[in-house]
């Protein structure tokens, strides 16, 4: 008994100790509005959690509490086990923040303003932190030019570098590539999942395709509350309507009396008919349509319908998404 105790006290303490980033019952409140309810997460270290939202939803509230630029009503809010509440300074040391809108000085060249950064976060050997952050955000040369005169994919570069000195454990990044042309949104993608493997990340974008690029995993916050936190995988297995199989018929006489056959199995219980010659079916897993799809043609090939066409599609991260948020009775973004 003692020793399985001991077991479970080790393995709670190793969790803590892998765990960067701990919310529990977090609640925040503006007057008589919920900004967020009950919400409570964790993200261990060396993950990239992208977190997902409509306007207002609760992500930048959530983003500026774990940063300790908001206070919150009630809850708790650890970095690396250090509460945000109790000991800011403490934590936010652990901490790195991207916000959508870099806080960036024009009038500055990029060295000027990395210095000024390592002066303010107390970095001794500036020189030497702003050579490393400048060659892995890959704004080496750019280090002599004004910030006004660089272009919108080396601000957010410079953005980046920013939150990197002192070689923070946590990245929280407010929409990375918002405003960059395609070619700098693959960089700075490559970018950040390069630094996953020094750094805990929490990524918050409007774009589905960049989470599915970058993220293992996907947190959707809606009206204040957690409503998904999971692989996308997993976001798309739990829909029963994950997949789609339509058979295209050539007669429409006998497709009906052909429904009578096929309900006799019982998988096909998600079967309906669309139109005379649409058979659709919606299943959970690809097998499952496999599977399906070969009794359809057994069953029609019974009846002599001939088959025109099979079509198969998928439930795409955008539809969890909508379907997630107007649950809760949001609009799409």
């Amino acid at each position: 008994m003692l020793e399985q105790n001991l077991k479970e006290k080790e393995e709670k303490t190793k969790d803590l100790e892998e765990c960067a980033i701990l919310v529990k019952s977090l609640y925040k409140t503006y007057d008589s509005f919920s900004a967020l309810k009950n919400v409570s997460f964790s993200v261990k270290k060396g993950e990239i959690v992208g977190f997902l939202g409509p306007n207002g939803a609760g992500k930048t509230t959530t983003m500026n509490i774990l940063t300790g630029c908001i206070s919150y009503n009630s809850g708790v809010v650890k970095i690396f086990g250090i509460d945000v509440f109790d000991e800011p300074l403490k934590a936010k040391k652990n901490i790195g923040y991207l916000p959508e809108n870099p806080p960036l000085y024009n009038s500055m060249t990029v060295y000027e303003y990395l210095k000024f950064v390592c002066e303010m976060k107390k970095v001794l050997n500036f020189k030497e932190e702003i050579e490393r952050v400048s060659k892995l955000c890959g704004i080496l040369d750019k280090k002599n030019k004004l910030i006004s005169s660089l272009s919108k994919g080396y601000k957010q570069r410079v953005g980046i570098a920013q939150a990197l000195i002192g070689s923070p454990k946590v990245l929280i990044l407010d929409e990375p590539t918002s405003g960059l042309d395609p070619a700098q949104i693959v960089q700075v993608r490559n970018l950040i999942k390069s630094l996953a493997k020094q750094h805990t990340i929490i990524l918050s974008t409007h774009i589905l395709s960049e989470i599915q690029a970058v993220c293992s995993r996907i947190m959707v916050i809606s009206a204040g509350e957690i409503v998904a936190d999971d692989s996308e995988e997993n976001l798309l297995k739990q829909k029963e309507d994950s997949y789609f199989l339509r058979v295209f018929c050539s007669s429409e006489e006998k497709v009906k009396d052909s429904l009578k056959e096929l309900s006799s199995f019982l998988v096909i219980e998600n079967l309906k008919v669309v139109s005379l010659k649409i058979i659709e079916f919606k299943a959970k897993t690809l097998k499952e349509i496999e599977d399906v799809e070969l009794l359809i043609s057994k069953t029609l090939m019974q009846f002599n319908i001939p088959i025109l066409k099979f079509t198969k599609s998928f439930l795409t991260l955008e539809q969890v998404f909508i379907n997630l948020i107007e649950k809760k009775g949001e609009g799409v973004l």
